[in-house]
């Protein structure tokens, strides 16, 4: 039996307290589960983002490229993140959006070798992922070719030796399910194939060791669980053995080995800050900066402690609290294969989110049944998750939810 005692004692061994009042605190008495979508607002974002608006934008102008590390940025943040990710400092680059990122590196990847022309993905995987791939196929003009499968134990039998580039979502974006990126790397490097993982919904949240466990390439968004806020860069990893096999797919003069040359002809970069095409995103990069200040603080082991302990406690409370009233947890049971936020299904699940936020929590909502509870280590505690889930309890043991003004549903 879990109660709030039970809660407040495990917060009170949390190796990450400390870490939570650097996250602004809201105005309102709410609990907020969305990490899986946007993630907590450091506490000092808007003033940094303020003084890059008046001292670099009003008053510096042109000399703010000068004065201020603009055009360091993005590659100064990578290093902050990279050992939250399993990467070398010089291995990671924040720059474009998570799209912009996925084209440029699932390219990258599949010219390296274009006598093995398919690009395998899951059939279900993240929208964007997928057309992606369909959309680098197409513009191939039929030299590459878009492989799915539907259930993981169709992965062996579809890395034949046409295949190229395995390229997956390390955590489902509905169902959390988690891959086994050791075991899957080291299938793919048995076959020849090299691998791109999507880790939006895993990095800032659950362990992500890219380097160790072999892994070729990797992006992923810097809104969610890294909570760098609406609009943040992305981020990109490319394995040091791969930095210097070919040009980038996109050939933008912040990719160019001497910037400010202005030379007729491109030559790339060394290493990674190749992928760099045009002119950064200044004040997304100061808001995001905000959270790898906060990031470069935190150990990834306590990170590891801190999300399985609050995944087992929420899926402990919503099976001891509100499994009578519907409620069943279709994420994994097993913690090693679970990802950053934990699902559950119920039959009004829509308008049991609608009915949530009047009642101060904020989760998603996925059809056709599933709510999800993101779990963001840094920003909240188990006293939140107990919260939330009494409240919820309200909701359905009342019934409120049943209320015709819960009916739209909210994206």
């Amino acid at each position: 039996m879990i109660d709030l005692a039970h809660c407040r004692t495990l917060d009170a061994r949390d190796p990450l307290r400390a870490v939570r009042d650097r996250f602004a605190r809201p105005a309102e008495d709410t609990v907020y589960l969305d990490g899986n979508s946007i993630g907590a607002m450091p506490a000092d974002a808007a003033s940094r983002v303020e003084r890059v608006m008046l001292e670099g934008w009003r008053d510096a102008r042109r000399r703010g490229w000068n004065r201020f590390d603009w055009l360091e940025k993005p590659w100064r943040m990578g290093e902050g993140l990279a050992h939250i990710v399993g990467a070398g400092k010089g291995d990671v680059l924040f720059c474009d959006n998570t799209t912009i990122n996925l084209y440029k590196i699932l390219g990258y990847a599949w010219q390296l070798d274009r006598t093995r022309p398919v690009i395998v993905t899951e059939a279900h995987n993240f929208p964007t992922d997928t057309y992606v791939a369909e959309g680098l196929a197409r513009f191939a003009g039929g030299a590459a070719a878009v492989r799915r499968i539907d259930r993981p134990h169709e992965l062996d039998a579809a890395l034949s030796g046409d295949v190229g580039v395995l390229y997956l979502s390390y955590v489902d974006y509905r169902t959390s399910r988690r891959w086994n990126m050791a075991a899957v790397n080291e299938l793919a490097r048995a076959r020849g194939v090299l691998t791109l993982w999507d880790c939006s919904h895993a990095a800032g949240a659950i362990p992500v060791d890219l380097e160790g466990t072999g892994a070729d390439f990797a992006v992923g968004c810097g809104y969610k669980y890294l909570c760098g806020g609406p609009g943040a860069p992305a981020w990109l990893y490319v394995h040091p053995r791969h930095q210097d096999r070919a040009w980038p797919v996109i050939a933008g003069w912040m990719g160019h080995a001497d910037v400010f040359a202005f030379a007729p002809t491109y030559e790339p970069l060394r290493g990674v800050r190749r992928h760099q095409t045009g002119t950064p995103g200044i004040l997304a990069n100061e808001a995001m900066s905000a959270a790898i200040d906060i990031w470069r603080d935190v150990r990834r082991e306590d990170l590891a402690w801190k999300h399985r302990s609050l995944s087992e406690v929420l899926i402990a409370l919503l099976e001891q609290e509100c499994g009578k009233f519907g409620v069943r947890v279709t994420s994994p049971l097993d913690y090693d294969e679970q990802g950053g936020h934990v699902g559950f299904s119920h039959p009004g699940a829509g308008s049991v989110c609608e009915a949530l936020l009047e009642h101060g929590v904020v989760s998603s909502f996925r059809k056709p049944d599933v709510i999800r509870f993101g779990i963001s280590p840094v920003a909240i505690s188990h006293e939140d998750v107990w919260v939330a889930v009494s409240r919820l309890r309200q909701v359905l043991e009342t019934e409120i939810w049943r209320e015709p003004r819960f009916a739209k549903v909210s994206v």
